[in-house]
This record gives structure tokens, C-alpha cells and sequence, in this order.
């Protein structure tokens, strides 16, 4: 029987072929999106953490990786799908320059959709004048900025700079959080960003509360 705790330890384990049956089975049983990203995220944690402890190599978070974007591409459709009514509001997003990770960035974007956000991904490697030139062009309340490796932390804090250093010419402050594994508060300080998070469902909420209802 398809189930989310089945689901989540075929990808620990990384069964390819067991993971990705069961994330079928749990689509066509009427199975939340959201429910099963969710419990993907707490398998790549614990794949992670059997890192750390050495239990498996770096071919192991890899291989969690690919398996999660091979999920991502049977969810997301379903998310582009539903409809969701009018947009809450548009969060620019993108993974920092000197940086290519996008896993983490992915699975965030594609849950700020499922809450009916209007998400404009900038992919990776973003340096921050194209950040600043999608702020201009879209106008988002939020902007997250999404790192996995030290190198990002200097991107970040550029980008912070450089969209706050042009707040008389946007003429408004969007928001700006930074995300990834190794963010924590120091790092978010450092950066001079508004807020931080190393969960996407709890950036999702963070959002949620940055972002006012349009009028008009």
C-alpha cells in the first residue's frame, strides 16, 4: 500500500524504482502535492544527516537529489493545473551567484505556487544586478535568495545591498529572505536580509505573512 512514510523511505533508501511507483500510486489516490514534496524534504534531511554520519557518500546525496527532481517533474504539473484563483502575490526567486544548487530552490518555488503565489524563478548562478533588474521589472513583495554553500554568503549580501541601495528608484523595499541548509540567523544578519529559513513549507508561511492582499 502507497503511503507518505513508504514514500519517504524508498527515497532514503534510495530506491529509484520504489520511489517513484509509489509517488504515482499516491497521485492517482487523490494524494496532496504538497503532502507528498513535503515528505520528500524530510528524506533528503535524514539523507543528509546519514551523510554527515558518513553512513553514505556524496554519491548518496546525488543520487536523493536526482530522485527528487524525477518526483518534482510528476508533481508539478498537478500544481500548474489546479486552479488557484487570483495570485496572492509574486516572490522573485533564485539560487545566488557563485552557486548551482537548485534542489532546495525548486522544491520552495513549486510549493509557493501550490499557495497561490505567482513565482518568477531566475534559475542559478543569478548575480545580483539581474535580481535587482526582475525587482524593477516585476515589482515583487518578495525576493528569496537561495544558497548551499558558503561562496553564496558574499552573493547574498550583495544582492541584499544593491536592491536596498536602489530603494528610492523602486520606490517601495520588497522584502528579502535567504534560504538554504546552512542559513541560520548570524548568516541572515550578516546579509542584512528581513528573514530566513532552511524548510520550504516554512518559508511558504514566512511569505504569507510578508505579503499584504493587492488591492485593485
Amino acid at each position: 500500500m502507497a503511503t507518505l512514510d513508504a514514500l519517504r523511505m524508498a527515497l532514503v533508501e534510495l530506491d529509484e524504482k520504489r520511489t517513484l511507483e509509489l509517488t504515482h500510486e499516491l497521485l492517482r489516490n487523490g494524494v496532496a502535492p504538497a503532502s507528498i514534496l513535503s515528505s520528500c524534504q524530510q528524506a533528503l534531511k535524514v539523507v543528509g544527516e546519514r551523510y554527515e554520519r558518513q553512513e553514505y557518500y556524496i554519491a548518496g546525496l546525488i543520487m536523493a537529489g536526482e530522485l527528487f527532481k524525477e518526483v518534482l517533474a510528476l508533481v508539478q504539473p498537478l500544481y500548474e493545473e489546479t486552479p488557484r484563483g487570483e495570485s496572492v502575490g509574486t516572490i522573485v526567486l533564485g539560487t545566488v551567484a557563485k552557486d548551482i544548487h537548485d534542489i532546495g530552490k525548486n522544491l520552495f518555488g513549486t510549493s509557493l505556487k501550490g499557495f497561490s503565489f505567482e513565482v518568477v524563478d531566475l534559475g542559478v548562478d543569478v548575480s545580483a544586478e539581474r535580481f535587482l533588474e526582475e525587482v524593477k521589472r516585476s515589482r515583487p513583495q518578495v525576493v528569496c535568495l537561495s544558497g548551499l554553500i558558503m561562496a553564496g554568503f558574499e552573493s547574498m549580501k550583495q544582492t541584499v545591498n544593491l536592491i536596498r541601495a536602489h530603494g528610492t528608484e523602486l520606490g517601495y523595499r520588497p522584502s528579502i529572505i535567504i534560504g538554504g541548509a546552512i542559513i541560520d540567523g548570524r548568516v541572515c544578519e550578516y546579509c542584512g536580509a528581513d528573514s530566513w529559513s532552511t524548510d520550504a513549507m516554512e518559508g511558504v508561511r514566512i511569505c504569507q505573512k510578508l505579503v499584504t492582499p493587492r488591492s485593485g
